[in-house]
């Protein structure tokens, strides 16, 4: 249901490997999401680590999560429009900033998730969906987008919410960048992992 305070909010910064990450974290992710939120950041040997860790403790008294990278921001008021939403997962509008150029901000089209992701990572879930699909799983990429496909197939509900604005800065050779061969098997491992938990789900 509507009406969630930001008191019930956790948001997550999770970083790892190079202490640089840490340090974008505390001058870009960070800074954008004090005073709308309680706000966690753990660094770790890995980003699923470092997310899962920070969670564990939110979920003790917020009944929401909300992830950030660490080189990415909230836009003002993120918080409070995802409170105002009334489903499981609420994914926010995206605002793609490159080095050259800054996007207006847009709603990604849906699509049968199960195909394809079109929740960026700052979408907010419900702390005991998270909990219940066993947070994030240690891929190499799109680890949000399988953690999304996890709760849908728990039957969990999807809206996205104009007004709450994540501001993505597009890096060159991001993690998520992958050749065709390594994106090809990576869904190929995801998608059967994703049956293999449909199946287990139906015992």
């Amino acid at each position: 249901m509507g009406g969630q305070t930001s008191s019930q909010v956790t948001v997550i910064v999770g970083t790892y490997g190079d202490p640089k990450w840490a340090d974008l974290a505390q001058e870009r992710a960070i800074p954008s999401a004090l005073g709308q939120a309680e706000l966690i950041h753990v660094h770790a040997k890995s980003l699923a680590e470092a997310r899962n860790a920070a969670a564990k403790v939110a979920m003790e008294s917020r009944e929401w999560l909300i992830f950030l990278d660490a080189d990415d921001e909230l836009a003002p008021g993120y918080v409070d429009a995802m409170m105002a939403g009334s489903a499981d997962l609420r994914g926010p509008a995206i605002q793609y900033i490159y080095p050259n150029r800054i996007e207006p901000p847009k709603l990604l089209a849906p699509k049968n998730l199960r195909r394809g992701n079109y929740l960026p990572i700052g979408t907010a879930i419900r702390a005991e969906m998270f909990e219940a699909v066993g947070g994030f799983r240690a891929y190499p990429a799109w680890e949000d987008w399988d953690l999304w496909v996890r709760c849908l197939l728990r039957g969990a509900t999807i809206e996205q919410v104009p007004r709450a604005v994540y501001r993505a800065y597009v890096q060159p050779k991001g993690r998520n960048d992958l050749s065709p061969k390594e994106a090809a098997e990576l869904m190929r491992r995801m998608r059967k992992d994703h049956v293999l938990e449909e199946l287990r789900l139906r015992r």
